[in-house]
Parts: C-alpha cells; sequence; structure tokens
C-alpha cells in the first residue's frame, strides 16, 4: 500500500471538495478495511495504472449524490439523472487527476481511467480484494466514503 499517495488522494479529494462544495467538507478519520467499503447506491469508480495499480471508489447515497450535483450545476436536481451521474463522474476525476498531476510531478508515472458511475445498491463484486484505505469525507450534503487501493509495482 502506497501510504503516501493515499494521503495526496485523500488531501486531494478534501481541497476539491472544500473549494467546489463549501467548508464544512472534512475528513474524520483514514480507516484501513481487508477490501473496499462500498455499496451504497452511487458509486464511481477510477482505475489507476502505471507504476502502481489500483482503484478509487467514491461511494455515496443518491440524496447526497443528487444534493452535490445540484450544488455544482447551480439548480436542483429531481432525481437521478443522466445529468448528475455525469457531475458525479466530474467530480471524481477532477479530484483524483488533482492527485495524479501532484505524483506525477514527484517522479512517479501514474494514470486514471475515466469514471464509471454505478448506480444501485451493491452492484460491484471484488473479485481481488486489496487492503483498502477508506477516508470519509463530511460534507453538508452528506458523507462521501473515498475508498483508495494502490498497489506499488517494484
Amino acid at each position: 500500500m502506497r501510504l503516501d499517495f493515499v494521503k495526496i488522494f485523500v488531501d486531494s479529494t478534501a481541497m476539491l471538495f472544500k473549494e467546489l462544495i463549501g467548508p464544512t467538507a472534512n475528513v474524520p478519520s483514514i480507516t484501513m478495511k481487508p477490501s473496499p467499503v462500498a455499496g451504497r447506491d452511487v458509486m464511481a469508480v477510477i482505475g489507476l495504472a502505471g507504476e502502481a495499480q489500483g482503484r478509487v471508489i467514491f461511494d455515496m447515497d443518491t440524496f447526497t449524490a443528487v444534493q452535490l450535483a445540484g450544488h455544482m450545476l447551480g439548480e436542483p436536481s429531481p432525481g437521478m439523472t443522466p445529468l448528475v451521474r455525469s457531475s458525479i463522474a466530474e467530480l471524481a476525476s477532477m479530484a483524483i487527476g488533482r492527485a495524479i498531476s501532484q505524483i506525477n510531478d514527484s517522479g512517479t508515472r501514474l494514470t486514471m481511467s475515466p469514471p464509471t458511475v454505478i448506480t444501485g445498491a451493491n452492484l460491484v463484486s471484488y473479485d481481488q480484494c486489496f487492503e483498502t484505505l477508506v477516508a470519509p469525507i463530511n460534507t453538508a450534503y452528506g458523507e462521501v466514503r473515498v475508498n483508495i487501493t494502490i498497489q506499488d509495482l517494484d
């Protein structure tokens, strides 16, 4: 587990949330789990590749996703629309993209896949389970869990 990378992912995400959503975004704790803690109604999954590999999963309930997207779009949404899904994908992409830029600037080459947004409870199964660091980020609209699994290839 690349703990230095995990810190960058968590800090980058929390900072982006504070900038876009408001100063109430905070990370109360980070815990190590044997596999990702995901399975709420909305998940954005981003694969990581390069000199390390893994994935980041943003996990939240539908209410939180709709409210976050409404805030980003500047207008409320009637529910889980394609625009809300796209907004959640963009939020995840911006957060992880920032982190990857910082990691690449330090000399490690890392790329990310486009985010895949999955809706519906418990839709993701994990063929391979790796230790995952889970960072819940509390926002004014609800909790977003960030699950980070990253392994160095060296």
